[in-house]
């Protein structure tokens, strides 16, 4: 298994994994196994930049998208 960036949000246990795609990463926001938001997309070439500079450019992505979860931007709703 990937990376895996595990929090918790009103008392549900979610997570962002970076899954890969042709040329990149999606990075999803999960319950368990079940996707619920595709909250960003990381490219190789994001990631190789990024790299160069001695940022990760994933982690940056799932930091901001972690922020609109707890920030209530996104719902998710049963």
């Amino acid at each position: 298994m990937g990376r895996t960036f595990e929090f918790d949000l009103q008392g549900r246990h979610l997570s962002i994994r970076p899954m890969p795609v042709d040329e990149g990463w999606e990075l999803w926001v999960m319950e368990g196994n079940r996707r619920l938001w595709l909250g960003a997309r990381v490219s190789v070439d994001e990631a190789v930049v990024a790299g160069r500079d001695g940022r990760d450019s994933v982690l940056i992505a799932v930091e901001q998208v972690k922020q609109r979860v707890l920030a209530a931007e996104i719902r998710f709703d049963d």
